[in-house]
């Protein structure tokens, strides 16, 4: 979908921390693909934070590595790659999952590349379970359902809503 649905419900904040507005063509080449637009566009407007006081997604440019996009997927990938018990490949594979953010219990959030980027699915890996669990839905739509709770991934915090903060800019930290 568009990033619209996730600006009703979480407002984005007035001066976001580490925005990307590209250029995007030496990250999809890196990756090997290109990005949906709704993740662009939350890069742009919500930059770094933290959603919902758990849950942070990956970010082009950063000072921290543990953030920044292509340093995760290659780390978040190279620790799943062996999971035998994963119904999915890992990127680089053709239609393997590309990690855009984690939580703070160290569940992984990937897309499911199949087809153009902007119809990519949303796939959370549970870390207590190592189960994974598809959601037909973009990047910016799982985050809005996460947000009204009409999308509660089953290993997510039951009392995720309400919540102090929807979206916050990310505490000051330092470069690694």
């Amino acid at each position: 979908m568009t990033i619209e649905a996730l600006i009703k419900v979480v407002p984005p904040p007035a001066v976001p921390d580490e925005a990307y507005l590209g250029p995007w063509e030496a990250i999809e080449a890196d990756l090997g693909t290109g990005l949906p637009q709704d993740y662009k566009d939350f890069v742009r407007i919500y930059g770094s934070g933290i959603f919902m006081e758990f849950l942070g997604v990956h970010v082009p440019v950063s000072e921290s590595r543990y953030v920044r996009l292509q340093s995760e997927v290659r780390v978040i990938c190279n620790d799943l790659r062996d999971d035998e018990d994963s119904p999915y490949p890992f990127w680089p594979a053709p239609g393997g999952l590309l990690p855009f953010g984690k939580t703070d219990f160290g569940d992984y959030l990937f897309w499911l590349p199949v087809g153009p980027p902007d119809a990519w699915g949303v796939v959370v890996w549970d870390r207590g379970m190592g189960e994974y669990e598809a959601f037909d839905c973009s990047l910016t739509d799982f985050l809005a359902g996460l947000a009204t709770g009409d999308i509660e991934p089953k290993e997510f915090p039951a009392n995720m809503l309400p919540c102090d903060h929807l979206f916050a800019l990310s505490p000051p930290r330092r470069a690694d």
